[in-house]
Parts: C-alpha cells; sequence; structure tokens
C-alpha cells in the first residue's frame, strides 16, 4: 500500500486501518517529503530499498517475523544508530547472557519474537523463556513477547502498546547509555552500559 497525501492517510484512519503510531510517522514522513528536495526522496528511497534487500535475502540472520517487526519499530522509533530508540540484539545484563531481540534501551522495554522452533517445541525452551522473563522483570524491564504471526500481522498494536508503555516509564538520558558492540555470526550484538 502507498500513502501519498493526508487525505489517503485520514481515510485510513477513519477506516481504523492503520495504528495512531504509524499515522503519526506517515503524517510525518509526508510532510518531510513535501517540504524536502529530490536529493531527500532519493535518500530515503535508497534507504527502503536497503530495508528490503535486507529482509529477503535474510542477511541479518533473522526470520521473517524479526524482520517485520525491526522495519515496525524503526519506522515508529528509529534506529539507535541514526539517534532514535530502536536496537536490535542487546544484552543488557552483565550478571547473565540474557539477549533481547530489540530494545529501546532508555525505557528499558524490550521485545521477542517467539518462533516455534527456538521457544515452543521444548519444554525446557518453555522453562528457559519463563525464566528469561522474570530476570528482566526483577530489573525493571518490560519485556513484550510475540509470536512469529503476531510479528507478521499486528505491529501496528505491538508499536501502539510500546509507544503507551513509553509514556509511563521515565527515559534514562541517551549520554547515560553506552552500547558496546559485540560480533556475532549473524551481525552483532550490543552489550549494554549504564554510565553513572
Amino acid at each position: 500500500m502507498r500513502i501519498t497525501n493526508a487525505a489517503q492517510l485520514s481515510q485510513l484512519k477513519s477506516a481504523n486501518k492503520v495504528s495512531s503510531a504509524a499515522a503519526a510517522q506517515i503524517e510525518a514522513a509526508l510532510k518531510q517529503s513535501t517540504a524536502g528536495s529530490a536529493e531527500d526522496a532519493g535518500s530515503l528511497k535508497s534507504s527502503i530499498s536497503h530495508h528490503r534487500r535486507s529482509v529477503k535475502s535474510g542477511e541479518r540472520g533473522e526470520s521473517k517475523g524479526e524482520a517485520s517487526v525491526r522495519l515496525a519499530l524503526v519506522s515508529a522509533f528509529g534506529d539507535w544508530n541514526a539517534g532514535g530508540e530502536v536496537v536490535q540484539e542487546l544484552i543488557p545484563f552483565s550478571t547473565r547472557a540474557f539477549r533481547a531481540d530489540f530494545a529501546l534501551p532508555r525505557w528499558k522495554l524490550c521485545l521477542e519474537v517467539d518462533g516455534w522452533s527456538f521457544h515452543g517445541m521444548k519444554k525446557e525452551d518453555h522453562h528457559r523463556d519463563r525464566e528469561r522473563g522474570n530476570f528482566f522483570a526483577m530489573h525493571n524491564w518490560l519485556l513484550f513477547r510475540v509470536s512469529h504471526g503476531q510479528a507478521l500481522k499486528e505491529t501496528g498494536t505491538l508499536v501502539d502498546g510500546i509507544a503507551h508503555a513509553m509514556t509511563l516509564r521515565d527515559p534514562f538520558p541517551r549520554e547515560a547509555i553506552e552500547l558496546e558492540p559485540k560480533p556475532h555470526k549473524h551481525g552483532v550484538w550490543y552489550k549494554l552500559h549504564l554510565k553513572p
């Protein structure tokens, strides 16, 4: 679907076909595209093309569900490395080797995409996920868990839920967060360090 003007967006909003968080992002993009130059539009087109290639090729070692969530989160909240909020593959603790698929570290929010092969086939996997979820909660991290199907079909609801959770939490200043890159066979994981 391509939304090229405010009237189209308004129709989708009134038909409840787009979430409020997604609508806000689309409105901002429409404003930017009308104010920006053709050069900016070319840059945006190049960026979108790169994301599409990334999802199709699996170059990040991610499932289709993870790719869908990554694109939705980065569209809504921005990529950390570009001044936004979203970090993919975050290791938030020094005492345990737990990792989150996606995180908004300033808000202590994280998200896990639970595919069947790694989270549901064995009883041990189920118990390990519960242990991990409890550890995140004990350290004041709010963990969102979504199934692979939800990741593909309900990203708008997920983005709205995260946006609402952000209104209920006090963020850390960006300067208080340091992310240490840790090379991995599927890309880069990031170790979180909070500065005093």
